[in-house]
């Protein structure tokens, strides 16, 4: 049986402070047509220009992922899109009056929350499901190396190897097949982690001005300064931006396999198979 394409049923208004640039940011998340797709458009500037979340549009990916062009963007698109991507949403509309989506709690549940209030409506027109149908990876060779491969598969299982030096975090790997409920239960409140020797680095680039200390796992020299929602959540948030990324191409089926991968590797990820798909190497439902 096919599954069909989702939107909300209703409107969705939400406020709340970016993460990097630190402003306060209106974001409203509008139901769409069957076959939209997920867009993004900025309603403070002139004529709210619309940009569609695909891998050609991708404008950056230093830490987060952002969509646009040189004259504008809006980044840190990927807590949304993990949200959008377990829980089925299809097509939406996503409109904010800035650079950059609400930072929320530092995961996905604010907009998982938000999504499940307006509800999910079905639509008349079944989900086109990109297949992985061969191997397809990228790689870093830089030492420690990192890869990211995609695989075939039934359903969708995204597995991801978390490996640090540091005696808090240690090495952390985890691994499920994603559905709206396992989306839920263990990745949507998992949190992006935050070293504390960064985070001066990080402002004086003129990034993370937003959050506090909760909105992130914070890890000092000698351990964790917040409390963990899971005992493995940074690798956890590994595999919710993944699912982010991923969702550039719209829903996908096969096994993502990651270790020490990043929004950089997700964006080339994204890239070749979507390469695959346009030479045919893939199929569609």
């Amino acid at each position: 049986m096919k599954k069909m394409q989702q939107t909300i049923k209703e409107e969705v208004f939400a406020r709340g402070q970016a993460l990097h640039s630190g402003k306060t940011v209106e974001m409203r998340l509008l139901p769409q047509p069957v076959n939209t797709g997920i867009r993004f458009s900025r309603s403070d500037l002139p004529d709210k220009p619309v940009v569609e979340a695909k891998p050609e549009n991708v404008f950056d990916t230093v830490k987060s992922m952002s969509l646009g062009n040189s004259k504008w963007h809006i980044q840190t698109i990927e807590h949304l899109m993990a949200a959008l991507h377990g829980l089925g949403v299809d097509n939406l509309l996503v409109e904010v009056n800035g650079e950059e989506l609400p930072l929320g709690d530092g995961s996905a549940w604010f907009f998982t929350e938000l999504i499940l209030k307006a509800g999910l409506v079905s639509q008349e027109a079944p989900r086109r499901i990109i297949k992985i149908t061969k191997p397809i990876w990228v790689e870093d060779r830089k030492e420690p190396r990192s890869y990211l491969l995609a695989l075939p598969g039934e359903g969708l299982r995204v597995s991801y190897c978390f490996t640090s030096d540091h005696q808090a975090t240690g090495d952390q790997f985890c691994q499920y097949v994603i559905t709206p409920e396992t989306f839920q239960q263990h990745l949507a409140r998992a949190r992006t982690i935050a070293f504390e020797n960064e985070l001066a680095f990080l402002r004086e680039q003129g990034l993370a001005l937003g959050g506090s200390i909760e909105e992130a796992v914070v890890v000092g020299e000698t351990g964790y300064l917040n409390e963990l929602r899971y005992p493995n959540e940074i690798v956890r948030h590994k595999v919710l931006d993944i699912l982010g990324d991923l969702y550039l191409l719209g829903p996908v089926e096969g096994q993502i396999i990651g270790v020490r991968s990043g929004h950089k590797m997700d964006y080339e990820l994204t890239l070749k198979i979507k390469r695959a798909m346009e030479g045919g190497n893939y199929s569609g439902d």
